[in-house]
């Protein structure tokens, strides 16, 4: 875990669900996930395959546009990405009305958990510094 990396940590667990949810729910054969370099910061990338063959095209997924209050937000965000490479992927509504309702506790619970994370991060920074500040 580093510090920096907090909201790419924090997003793991939508973007693997979602992955999942994918081959699952909205018949891709596999998927492939990495993390890689987008403008110059860290983000999530996913490529999926529907038939026999190569990978897709690799989609970046922002990890500060994952982590959020509102799941419908990064829902609709999910959909335009992926909709941009791989515009058959909400083509069934059906499968897709059934990821966005399975999709979106881990998004709420993610957040939560991240704000926590980030809460006691932020008290043992300031326990830290005052005991830092105690010692000059």
């Amino acid at each position: 875990y580093r510090p920096s990396y907090k909201k790419l940590n924090g997003s793991a667990g939508i973007f693997s669900h979602l992955a999942n949810l994918l081959k699952t729910k909205c018949d891709y054969k596999s998927y492939d996930m990495a993390p890689s370099w987008s403008f110059g910061k860290q983000m999530h990338s996913i490529a999926l395959k529907k038939e026999a063959g190569m990978l897709g095209q690799r989609i970046p997924l922002d990890p500060d546009k994952l982590v959020s209050s509102n799941a419908s937000a990064v829902i609709d965000y999910l959909t335009g990405q992926l909709a941009k490479v791989y515009p058959s992927v909400n083509a069934n509504a059906r499968h897709w009305l059934t990821l966005r309702e399975e999709l979106e506790p881990t998004i709420v619970k993610s957040f939560e958990l991240f704000q926590q994370y980030s809460a006691k991060a932020a008290k043992k920074r300031a326990a830290k510094a005052a005991k830092h500040n105690g010692r000059l």
